[in-house]
């Protein structure tokens, strides 16, 4: 598997553990980032790492009452 591939998957996770939530990889600095749908305001989240990533969407649910 490559880098890449490996990225995808890990995201992939990151959905599949936290539904509502939509990860991706930034294209420049290595960041990665989730949104969640139909939010107002909108609940964007990022990090360095997929679980950084994962701590990043459990504080803004907690933050706003979800968790």
């Amino acid at each position: 598997m490559t880098d890449t591939t490996d990225q995808a998957q890990a995201l992939a996770e990151v959905e599949r553990d936290y539904p509502g939530w939509q990860a991706w990889q930034a294209q420049l600095a290595g960041l990665v980032y989730a949104r969640r749908s139909m939010t107002s305001p909108p609940m964007v989240v990022r990090s360095t790492s997929n679980e950084g990533l994962r701590e990043e969407i459990e504080s803004a649910e907690r933050e706003r009452g979800l968790r």
